[in-house]
């Protein structure tokens, strides 16, 4: 027997053994590369004081009303704190808080032929107010409007009553003190979770809104400016009151409602809805909370093949949720409703 060493099949390679090492110190600086862009990327978000910068685009606008109606191109930044327009020559710095008006669509008749679609911001400087108009294609003012609309009310509290009415009937719920978030689809009231069955905030879909005013009360003992809402929630109509102590603050949240409003009332009435299809809508409509025990087709007097035609229709238009019972209306088709209701004979 043999004392010579034995030599086993597992012995490593040191070639192999260098390539390993070798790609694991490439893995690492890839690593470490993109960690220093994702930082980079961050500092170029924040201004030197802090401020996080929201938006940041190129577009033409009149900055200050003041001087020349020429429009100027140039970057359009928005932070937490300050809307800025700046060119290679001049910058004009518009702090949020001294915003009273976001105007969609409304433009100082020595600039309209220059623009399309625009965001005027109405804003005071040393007591003087002023005006700059923002324009751009209509994707990146509705984008734009909805981020100025929500950094001009970010933080506010909101003195809420829900519901005000049920129906016609008043209601005595107290007024509570909650947050306030906008979204382009809906506004939330943050600090209402013990208002919904789902323990999520109380919200409003715009699409379930079928009146809306501006009213002045006595609320928290104070004169001010409420904003009523009329909107439909569980298969009935209640109304929604909302108030703030700022007066510019309450213009604002009007201009927001009627702008996201109408932009979703243009999207509706861009579709081709015809009597029938608004039939099968209404008809939904009604059966609404019955789940799929009921047979939609014989209740329209419709055979099933003309149904699922229909109901296609509908849910390529983003009017339904599911061609499949139990149907969900989506806030488009409640809004098309409550606007055509009177057209249908039912």
């Amino acid at each position: 027997m043999s004392d010579a060493p034995q030599t086993s099949n597992t012995s490593t390679d040191p070639n192999t053994s260098t390539e390993t090492t070798e790609s694991e110190r490439k893995n690492q600086a890839a690593t470490e590369a993109a960690r220093r862009e994702k930082q980079a990327r961050r500092k170029l978000k924040q201004t030197k004081s802090g401020e996080t910068i929201v938006v940041d685009f190129v577009a033409n606008f009149v900055a200050g009303g003041s001087g020349t109606f020429e429009p100027l191109k140039g970057r359009v930044l928005m932070s937490d704190r300050r809307l800025i327009l700046a060119t290679s020559d001049s910058k004009t710095v518009v702090p949020l808080t001294s915003v009273f008006d976001v105007a969609v669509g409304q433009v100082p008749a020595e600039v309209e032929e220059f623009f399309d679609h625009t965001v005027m911001v109405g804003y005071v400087v040393n007591g003087i107010q002023r005006t700059t108009v923002v324009g751009g294609d209509r994707e990146t003012i509705e984008k734009f409007s909805v981020l100025l609309y929500r950094a001009t009310l970010r933080g506010s509290t909101v003195a809420l009553k829900h519901p005000a009415k049920v129906g016609g009937r008043l209601q005595d719920d107290p007024v509570r003190e909650v947050g306030l978030r906008l979204d382009t689809d809906q506004v939330s009231f943050p600090g209402t979770e013990d208002l919904t069955l789902s323990d999520e905030v109380f919200s409003i879909d715009l699409g379930n809104i079928v009146f809306f005013e501006v009213l002045e009360r006595t609320v928290l003992e104070e004169k001010r400016l409420v904003l009523s809402v009329q909107h439909v929630t569980q298969e009935q109509t209640v109304t929604t009151e909302v108030s703030m102590g700022s007066r510019r603050k309450m213009n604002i949240l009007g201009r927001y409602l009627r702008q996201m409003y109408h932009y979703l009332a243009s999207d509706v009435r861009n579709l081709d809805v015809d009597d029938d299809e608004l039939e099968v809508l209404v008809g939904m409509y009604s059966m609404a909370g019955m789940g799929d025990e009921i047979d939609l087709a014989p209740m329209l007097g419709l055979e099933e093949a003309e149904l699922d035609v229909h109901l296609d229709s509908l849910h390529e238009d983003g009017l339904i949720e599911s061609v499949e019972p139990p149907y969900e209306l989506t806030p488009q088709a409640q809004f098309l409703i409550n606007e055509r209701f009177e057209d249908v004979n039912f």
